[in-house]
């Protein structure tokens, strides 16, 4: 995959598969080193896809808290951070919820301790908190900070 990235005829923002960029597949499976690649070559960021998830999207829903930390590094405006992790998908879902729903706790916690809402609704009606398991970690944490905020609806 480094190789394929490194060596990618098109445009690094291009879409190559249902959307996705190559940015948006390093990030769904893992590719650490290509990720960190892409994005010091300006990948964007905000790129979405044929649902409208942008890389973080994905790298949430697979748990790379690694990936996770580097885009929040890597997004340097506040602006832009704060447009990341309120992007919805096609389902209304957030990059938190995709972290919930895999109960990647350290994932919850890293977008949490950056700013994510844990109390915006996805197109369900539900907040993050409702699609981790019951008793859980991930859970306890997430029903805490939605505690303590208002419910934002989409």
């Amino acid at each position: 995959m480094l190789f394929f990235a490194d060596n990618h005829n098109g445009s690094i923002n291009d879409p190559i598969e249902d959307g996705d960029t190559v940015l948006h597949l390093c990030c769904l499976y893992g590719f650490y080193p290509c990720v960190q690649l892409l994005v010091g070559r300006g990948a964007n960021l905000e790129a979405k896809d044929e649902e409208g998830a942008i890389p973080l999207h994905d790298a949430c829903a697979g748990g790379y808290a690694d990936i996770v930390q580097l885009i929040i590094n890597s997004a340097g405006s506040s602006g832009l951070l704060k447009r990341m992790l309120a992007t919805t998908d096609s389902e209304g879902d957030t990059p938190l919820h995709n972290a919930s729903r895999g109960e990647h706790l350290g994932v919850v916690q890293l977008l949490l301790s950056t700013g994510a809402s844990p109390v915006t609704t996805n197109a369900y009606g539900e907040i993050p908190a409702e699609l981790a398991e019951p008793h859980t970690e991930v859970r306890r944490i997430l029903e805490e900070a939605a505690a303590s905020h208002t419910v934002v609806s989409k």
